[in-house]
């Protein structure tokens, strides 16, 4: 039997549900923990995934839940962050073995993909 697939903001709601019920939580002591009037009707919305909650917001939830952040990111989000930073180690690997010339011409390429900063009004 396959499983359904469900959308990041319902895993990561289900997770702070299972959680927060863990820890013996309400959704109204969620909300008062996270303040600026956030209600129980948000950790609702959060929890059923039809709200996606920002990055701070999923730190901040974290934070008053007492646990890590990993803890409520679907595996399926944190494999394919293992296998980024899996890239990274590789990449600067190789980069450490390159001579100055090489490094040099990997560095022009480089410029190339680079995304120009936006300046601040």
């Amino acid at each position: 039997m396959s499983v359904a697939w469900q959308s990041d903001p319902k895993l990561v709601g289900q997770q702070i549900k299972k959680i927060r019920k863990q820890k013996h939580m309400t959704q109204d002591a969620l909300a008062e923990e996270l303040g600026g009037g956030c209600t129980n009707k948000t950790i609702s919305r959060y929890e059923t995934g039809k709200v996606e909650m920002g990055i701070q917001t999923l730190f901040d939830v974290a934070e008053a839940l007492e646990v890590p952040v990993d803890k409520l990111v679907p595996d399926r989000l944190q494999v394919h962050m293992e296998e980024e930073e899996k890239s990274r180690r590789e990449l600067l690997a190789i980069v450490g073995s390159l001579g100055t010339e090489d490094v040099e011409a990997l560095l022009m390429v480089a410029r190339r993909f680079e995304v120009p900063q936006r300046k601040a009004v």
